[in-house]
């Protein structure tokens, strides 16, 4: 299956700065980002590493994927705006999903977090998502590979369709 068949690419706003963060009685938690809202779940080998969608004011029916993961290479920042094609597997459905490198932050020492997003997900994909227990996603190419000590983790989607219900109904009050 390709990334065509489930995903739109679509373009979104840059995402601001996170604040206010909540949790579900899941483990997906929801990030304020300006007036949009995101819902990610962390990690299994790392909780810096994020698997999630990010739902934008005004916009709310639609979701955009966005990964976070962690890097600690200097020369990470040559990443910042490429396309990067990341493979994930729901269950067994595997597919590649293009991504942008829309923003890296420093964090503490020398670690960065590196944000992919800029596709939106279908509603094939949405009912993938709703369905599998857990997700891989994998940094397939040894050019990727360099820029991350980590190059695979598993996210768990469960409760992904109350975390995602959670994320419109915030979106729809900050929409008015």
């Amino acid at each position: 299956m390709t990334i065509r068949t489930v995903l739109t690419a679509g373009i979104a706003s840059t995402l601001l700065s996170l604040s206010a963060h909540a949790t579900t009685g899941t483990n997906w938690a929801f990030e304020a980002i300006s007036k949009s809202t995101g819902y990610t779940v962390n990690g299994q080998q790392a909780e810096s590493n994020q698997f999630g969608l990010v739902k934008h004011s005004n916009t709310c029916s639609n979701d955009e994927l966005y990964i976070s993961w962690a890097s600690d290479s200097a020369n990470v920042w040559a990443l910042a705006g490429q396309k990067i094609s990341l493979a994930a597997d729901f269950d067994g459905v595997p597919m590649d999903i293009p991504l942008e490198v829309v923003s890296i932050k420093p964090m503490a020492g020398n670690m960065h977090q590196v944000i992919f997003g800029h596709s939106f997900a279908n509603p094939e994909l949405l009912a993938l998502m709703s369905h599998a227990s857990s997700v891989n996603v994998l940094m397939p190419s040894v050019e990727l590979a360099k820029y991350f000590k980590q190059t695979g983790d598993s996210f768990s989607l469960a409760g992904f369709t109350q975390a995602r219900l959670q994320a419109l109904t915030r979106c729809n009050s900050q929409s008015s």
